[in-house]
């Protein structure tokens, strides 16, 4: 059942956020949450969250949740920091096999978390926090 802001945009667009994925259990129920937390600020209520290994709902699984929901586009982003093996392999792989799976559905790969300008200034806050928050550091 789409919600009512979904009716509204016509089409259907159902957003994955792709995480790793972790054995430990707090872990995967952070990226659920963060999940959660970004459907009002991001203008959709439709966001799901999914991994790439190591503790579920899958990426597959997920994809075919939100087909089934009704999605007719799909915004994968994957919320990674840097362009690795996973990046460069596993995810184009998984977005190409969700492609072939559902013909009728575009699936769209955005750019990754480490992609985003935003990060920089992110890490160098941290940073001068970390900085004053801790006696004798060296700056």
């Amino acid at each position: 059942m789409l919600t009512a802001r979904e009716e509204k945009a016509g089409v259907s667009t159902a957003v994955v956020l792709l995480g790793h994925g972790s054995r430990a259990p707090e872990a995967r129920q952070y990226f659920l949450d963060l999940a959660a937390a970004v459907r009002g600020p991001s203008g959709s209520d439709f966001v799901e969250a999914a991994f790439l290994e190591l503790c579920g709902p899958s990426f597959p699984d997920t994809v075919a949740a939100c087909v089934a929901r009704g999605a007719e586009r799909l915004v994968v982003v994957p919320v990674f920091l840097h362009p690795g093996r996973h990046l460069q392999r596993d995810v184009p792989r998984l977005v190409e096999e969700a492609r072939a799976a559902y013909p009728g559905v575009e699936v769209v790969l955005a750019p990754h978390l480490g992609a985003h300008p935003a990060v920089t200034p992110l890490v160098a806050d941290l940073v001068r926090v970390a900085l004053s928050a801790t006696p004798g550091a060296t700056r």
